[in-house]
């Protein structure tokens, strides 16, 4: 990959580099402060009296040093305990030399320096051809060497670390020790555990008892597994327990994950800040350990840093030592059993507010000084404490730690870490200033919050035991995120309305790709670990999550999540662990349903059926149900060939009613396991029609013959609040999906649309923009666009008039009552200044002038993104630049994100190229909001061909910067390429595959499907949908 190529070309850090940097700064040639540096300088002559008497201590000195050598070859044949390991990081194997005793047991460092340069290797020929002999006895048994596992071997256990580091930020590098207690389960004469770009010091084996040390043959790194090896000179015995001792150092680096550093600006002087991110794999780039969730242990952990910084961890700090020269250190207190992977620490110089929940957690938010006194972090503070004890409340398990800190930091890869006890967001993602912050902007932190405090249960109490059933951590907090909203502001309706849109309809849109995966797959090795974290794991998990919900019924749900979490608190667990549970709360209630047979089909298959409902007009109140998978591109063939998609079957849970112009009868469930069925529905009369998956609980679609979709559209339009919000909402992205799909003539979709003048409630309108919005990128290059977008406006012209415009009222206690009608009303003006409509044109392009000559923001706060937008694209290159200032003289997170959001809407070509240079500056542009601008450019009709040339000829800088960052890749491979759809486009994206291998595959080949898909559309449906367009508007 290109990322370790770019590593490689960098020196390895050296401790003799390290303190020759030091020594530079201290002002002396390589040698330490204090005596040693004076006694350096010029010395008065000596007479020739003093020099024969030199010469004679000289000589004695030399019969002393040769005596020291000859004890000291004597001790090492006396198999001294202690082994010096000269292995470079990530070189190849080579074997440890043996050291003195002092070598390990050394004095502690001066401040602020770090730790000093390991002996030289003193075997390393013999040592190598030991390792090539061992390697050739594995391939004699036919076997993997322990260390070239994709999995770490089994034989041990840690029980324990004590990890004590020190952080040396005006050099960006840090020194460790870790203590290891190892139980042994089976007897080995290998420790094998990650360990991956640090420089190892020394090695050091001991049984915990008084029983001595265990002699060290040699170590190596070995980088294809990213594992540190030491091998003994006697295996170590069974249900005994070992203490393994490493002292290493390694850099704070200049990247996103491992223990990494970061900055900001504060009265013009550049603040530095170190931090971790370890989830799933990178705990290893700070210290040594069993990098697998598996491997529980407890942690002590104890920080030495400069006084002018604090530092945090997962629990409270339990006792500080202050030095005289400025240093301090910070012992914490030990944790409960947990995986590495959330274990946290930071270094700053941040300051915080507090409170304090009802059972006493004490909960505090670090942000830079000036966010604190500005009372950036106020917002995210309280609703924390209030939903600490929602969840204490609603799983009957308490919160587990003393304390939660909740830490922003200006540079992150995600948008938030659920570490356990010390949850890490970026600031986007938590600071929120009332005076500038929309609705938008406030629900957007409100989810990222209830998200991680669901996983301090859902991740960090019980952990999934391994990363194939990733679901069960992010599905969990990813459908919370939408019930903790409901708790928060019930009128917001959040579970039942929004969670469809925002991850029912978007997750659906790519799991119906033949290249889509089950939500549990198979990961044997690190490399696959990262693919698992995708929308399936988070969005179809949690969409699951609401059907097993629904089918169960809500309080039996909870009662069983509450025993699950009782039962395997501070453990791990898998699937099956959570599939048992339900189906014992269901038998405690009189249901007897297999969880596990139910659900298997739902996680273990990839993507979902289209359930078609038929009325069988012969026999009455017979319908035929059929189901098959949905794919949206028929010619695909499906990824396993060998079972091809004929063999797809799932047991659906079919909620199904029964309508009229007037009423809509109760729902009854069918459950669904055959290829087809029939099934007798009771009232079912001539003028009525069927309505299938009621509420849209269930992860499907539903699709009807085209008498019932007619009769469907009609009482749309003439008394559509006969059928729920949410069933409008779903029979709106249905219908643009099947249509998309081909199951269904283009023309249904937009009939469906026009009864929308008189629809009221924001979740329909939604609906129908977030479906629009594919369609249009479909056709937004194409010379009849304009027949589009003239009947989109007529849609949307009578609501734009009734609704109007928002005035800038900044009385946030109006949130929660005004929440759906200003939603519906942001949504309406979205949809009119997107495609045009005239007045909204004018009106933005009024705000945006008012506030360059006022110099006064007027724009009110929740449309102020689509205003800023609209003025780019229409108004000249002044206004561009008057928006670039303010992104860069902002200090509100969230008006910077919208401002530089608005930059991509330009229709200059020059601009967006300009733009998409500037995006990679990290100094103008963070490194997570830079995928952003190139995605946003890709969208913009004038700038998306030159988001994918940028994107070709920068993809090795950006495969390096982001290749190792769960999302990123996939998230930029997406939002490039999504909406390419032409042949030539298709040709450009197989030919850049085929030069760039290695890197983001998964993303690529669903990359070519989704482009497929849009060629293939282009090809069967545009003119069909154009003819019907030209009709409609001339009648």
């Amino acid at each position: 990959m290109a990322l370790e190529e770019k590593r490689e070309k960098r020196p390895p850090v050296t401790p003799m580099m390290i303190e020759e940097e030091a020594a530079l700064r201290n002002g002396s040639r390589g040698l330490p402060p204090g005596p040693w540096a004076e006694a350096a300088g010029p010395r008065p002559r000596t007479t020739e009296r003093h020099i024969a008497v030199h010469k004679r201590l000289v000589l004695g000195f030399a019969v002393s040093i040769l005596a020291l050598l000859a004890v000291t070859m004597i001790a090492v044949l006396l198999s001294v305990r202690f082994e010096e390991c000269g292995a470079a990081a990530d070189g190849p194997p080579r074997a440890g030399g043996n050291g003195s005793l002092s070598g390990v047991a050394r004095q502690p460092h001066g401040a602020g320096q770090p730790p000093g340069r390991p002996e030289e290797d003193a075997r390393g020929g013999e040592a190598a051809e030991e390792e090539e002999e061992e390697e050739e006895e594995w391939q004699r048994r036919r076997e993997l060497p322990p260390w070239a596992r994709p999995r770490l071997p089994r034989h041990l256990r840690p029980l324990h670390y004590n990890l004590m580091l020190t952080a040396f930020m005006e050099n960006f590098t840090f020194s460790g020790e870790v203590n290891v207690q190892l139980e042994v389960r089976n007897a080995s004469r290998y420790i094998v555990l990650h360990a991956h770009r640090m420089h190892i010091e020394a090695v050091r084996v001991a049984e915990d008892k008084l029983a001595g040390g265990v002699r060290v043959a040699r170590t190596f790194f070995y980088p294809q597994t990213q594992v540190f090896v030491v091998v003994l000179n006697r295996s170590l015995e069974v249900q005994r327990s070992y203490n393994l001792k490493i002292i290493y150092n390694a850099l704070i680096e200049n990247e996103l994950l491992g223990f990494f550093r970061s900055s900001y600006v504060l009265h013009g002087e550049r603040r530095f800040l170190g931090v971790t991110q370890f989830s799933p794999t990178h705990a290893r780039k700070a210290f040594p350990c069993f990098d697998e969730p598996i491997y529980k242990a407890t942690f002590k952990i104890s920080i030495r840093h400069q006084a002018t910084y604090l530092s945090l961890s997962n629990m409270p700090v339990e006792t500080s030592v202050f030095e005289e020269d400025g240093w301090v250190t910070d012992h914490f207190s030990q944790t409960p059993l947990m995986s590495t992977y959330y274990l946290a620490w930071a270094v700053c110089n941040f300051t915080y507010r507090e409170t304090v929940t009802k059972s006493g957690v004490v909960v505090r938010l670090y942000a830079r000084p000036d966010a604190i006194r500005r009372g950036s972090g106020d917002y995210a503070l309280n609703i924390t404490r209030r939903l600490i004890e929602f969840y204490e409340d609603y799983f009957k398990v308490p919160y587990s730690l003393p304390k939660l800190d909740l830490l922003a930091v200006p540079k992150h890869p995600y948008a938030a870490m659920e570490n356990w006890g010390l949850s890490v967001f970026v600031e986007q993602r938590i600071l929120l200033d009332p005076s500038i912050s929309s609705i938008l902007y406030l629900l957007d932190v409100t989810m990222v919050i209830v998200h991680e405090l669901c996983h301090q249960w859902f991740g960090d109490l019980v952990t999934p035991v391994w990363w194939e059933d990733v679901w069960l951590k992010e599905g969990f907090a990813h459908y919370f995120e939408f019930v903790g909203t409901d708790y928060l502001y019930p009128g917001w309706n959040m579970e039942k309305q929004r969670f469809l849109t925002d991850v029912l309809h978007e997750v659906m849109l790519l799991d119906g790709l033949a290249s889509s995966h089950p939500v549990s797959q198979e990961v044997q090795q690190a490399s696959d670990i990262d693919r698992v974290f995708d929308w399936i794991a988070y969005k179809k998990g949690a969409a699951l999550i609401r059907m097993l919900a629904g089918f169960m019924g809500h309080s039996v749900f909870q009662m069983g999540l509450q025993d699950y979490l009782t039962i395997h608190k501070y453990g791990n667990a898998a699937r099956n662990d959570l599939w048992n549970t339900l189906s014992k709360a269901l038998k405690r209630v009189g249901k007897s349903v297999n969880i596990q047979e139910v659900m298997d089909q739902w996680t273990l298959q990839m993507g979902y059926p289209v359930i078609t409902i038929l009325g069988n007009e012969t026999t009455d109140n017979i319908i035929v149900i059929s189901q098959e998978r949905f794919v949206y591109d028929s010619d695909t063939k499906p990824k396993d060939p060998a079972r091809g998609d004929t063999s797809y079957l799932w047991q659906i849970p079919l909620t199904i009613a029964v309508g009229n112009t007037s009423h809509i009868s109760s729902e009854a469930i069918i459950w669904v396991s055959n290829k087809s069925e029939h099934h007798r529905i009771p009232a079912l009369e001539e003028a009525s029609w069927l309505l299938g998956n009621i509420n849209q609980t269930g992860y499907f679609r539903v699709n009807y013959d085209i008498r019932n979709w007619k009769l469907l559209i009609n009482q749309l339009t003439r008394n559509h609040e006969v059928i729920s919000v949410s069933n409008r909402a779903g029979l709106i992205d249905d219908a643009f999906n099947l249509a998309r799909a081909g199951y269904l003539p283009q023309n249904i979709p937009l009939e469906i649309m026009r009864y929308l003048s008189e629809e009221k409630d924001f979740l329909p309108w939604h609906a129908a923009s977030r479906a629009l919005y594919p369609l249009d990128k479909l056709l937004d290059r194409t010379e009849n666009y304009n027949i589009f977008n003239e009947y989109i406006l007529r849609q949307v012209a009578s609501m734009y008039l009734k609704l109007g415009w928002p005035t800038n009222n900044l009385n946030k206690s109006l949130v929660q009552a005004s929440y759906q009608h200003e939603e519906l009303r942001r949504e309406v003006i979205m949809l009119a200044c997107s495609f045009g409509n005239k007045h909204c044109h004018q009106q933005a392009a009024t705000l945006i002038s008012d506030w360059i000559s006022s110099n006064r923001n007027r724009i009110p706060l929740n449309v102020r993104d689509i205003v800023y937008c609209t003025g780019v694209s229409l108004m000249d290159e002044d206004v561009w630049e008057f928006i670039w200032m303010k992104f860069h003289s902002t200090t509100a997170v969230s008006e910077k994100k919208i401002l530089l959001e608005a930059l991509t809407c330009s229709d200059d070509r020059n601009l967006l190229n300009r733009l998409l240079n500037l995006s990679l500056n990290s100094e103008v542009v963070l490194d997570q909001d830079a995928i952003d601008v190139i995605i946003h450019v890709a969208r913009n009709p004038h700038g998306r061909d030159l988001a994918w040339k940028f994107f070709r000829e920068k993809w090795k800088i950006l495969n390096a910067r982001y290749g190792e960052a769960l999302f990123m890749n996939s998230k930029l491979v997406s939002g490039v390429t999504e909406f390419l759809n032409t042949e030539g486009e298709l040709r450009e994206l197989k030919n850049f595959i085929k030069s760039y291998e290695g890197g983001a595959a998964v993303s690529f080949s669903r990359a070519v499907e989704t482009v497929e898909a849009n060629v293939r559309w282009q090809r069967l449906y545009k003119e069909e949908l154009f003819q019907w367009l030209r009709k409609s508007l001339t009648q």
